[in-house]
């Protein structure tokens, strides 16, 4: 079976959806989609979140969200071994021998009984000696005063600091590689007209008419929506050419994000008009 990440982020794309609209869907933030399909399991809360974010998600998309649970669990899940040597999943399936029960067969069970019945009675008997010992030299010793302290408060309050710093060192990485470093390079004939906006609505580039050879300056955004007014105009992300085409109006119009390249419909377009 394909990778988890890969599967997921294919079926996105394959039905023409963002993160965002994901997000709206299922209720899961768009970071803990997003290592999802990124199989970045460390970023998510604990196995019990992954399983059933990894479901809500699949579900979302009508893919077979018991398989790639499944496929998760046989990947990832830790494994332990039983008392008889036999391998076995910590949710409690077991391995090849796993009808033999815990113990082997009936004569090994009833020794591992009276083996364990036996360190009951030591213990028991270590823990009555024990008490009592305990008490005689309680009453020879002189009165003392317990004092309190604050250590394991700012422990736990240190500890607390340092996980909320790597949750943000954490969240300022991954904004950094969602960037798009846009550029809009010219290649017709004539004059290319370029509108572009960012994320935040900015007209980053504002209606700027290239000559052929000619290119508008590097953006940066986590999104851009982007409007040229030729057929023949080359866009990069970096160093990255985007495969981009003019439509039916011999209009190139696109939303640019680093997970897609989505299409935008005439009246969902940016202006740049004053």
């Amino acid at each position: 079976m394909a990778e988890i990440g890969v599967t997921l982020r294919e079926a996105r794309m394959r039905a023409g959806i963002d993160i965002a609209e994901v997000e709206a869907r299922t209720k899961i933030r768009a970071k803990y989609l997003r290592a999802l399909e990124n199989e970045e399991w460390s970023l998510l809360p604990g196995t019990t979140f992954v399983k059933s974010f990894l479901r809500t998600y699949a579900e979302a998309l009508g893919l077979d969200a018991k398989l790639l649970v499944e496929e998760y669990k046989f990947r990832h899940e830790p494994y332990e071994v039983g008392g008889n040597g036999v391998v076995q999943r910590q949710n409690g399936r077991r391995g090849r021998r796993g009808k033999q029960g815990a113990f082997g067969g009936p004569q090994r069970r009833t020794g591992w009984i009276v083996l364990v019945v036996l360190v009951a009675l030591i213990a028991a008997l270590l823990f009555a000696v024990f008490q009592l010992s305990k008490g005689e030299d309680e009453s020879n010793q002189p009165p003392t005063v317990t004092t309190t302290t604050t250590a394991t408060s700012e422990e736990d309050a240190e500890a607390a600091a340092e996980e909320a710093a790597a949750e943000r060192r954490r969240e300022q990485r991954e904004a950094a590689r969602r960037v798009v470093s846009l550029r809009v390079a010219a290649t017709a004939n004539g004059t290319t007209f370029v509108c572009v906006r960012d994320a935040r609505g900015r007209r980053v580039v504002d209606g700027q008419t290239l000559q052929q050879g000619r290119r508008t300056k590097l953006v940066r955004s986590q999104r851009f929506d982007v409007v040229i007014g030729a057929p023949s105009a080359r866009v990069t992300d970096g160093g990255r050419q985007l495969q981009v085409r003019a439509d039916d109006g011999n209009v190139i119009a696109y939303r640019i994000t680093k997970d897609e390249l989505k299409r935008l419909p005439e009246g969902q377009r940016p202006s740049c008009s004053s």
